[in-house]
């Protein structure tokens, strides 16, 4: 595990997309949590997330971790805050020239 997370350490932006989609165990967590401890002040790291930061605890196994996790995200980051549909909702809806419910 030390070793892959050296490795991915290598590159000048690290994505890590759809944080929360579904729950994280116990190793999960631990381990992404090890990822941004150690890329912490190193290389970029983007997240995507549907969750808003303070609902972080609901997919993660500790509150204490999500805590731990997001403090280090958040300390030197560039929150960017989106809202609507998604470009595949967009798409879709476009495409088929009718809306769709997404409710």
């Amino acid at each position: 595990v030390g070793r892959l997370i050296g490795q991915t350490l290598r590159h000048d932006l690290i994505i890590i997309d759809e944080i929360g989609f579904a729950p994280l165990d116990d190793t999960a967590a631990q381990l992404l949590f090890r990822l941004v401890a150690a890329a912490y002040e190193r290389p970029s790291l983007a997240i995507s997330s549907h969750w808003p930061f303070d609902q972080w605890g609901r997919f993660m196994p500790e509150h204490t971790t999500a805590v731990s996790l997001l403090d280090r995200l958040l300390h030197h980051a560039h929150v960017v805050v989106t809202s609507g549909d998604s470009y595949r909702m967009r798409e879709a809806r476009t495409a088929k020239g009718a809306p769709i419910n997404t409710s």
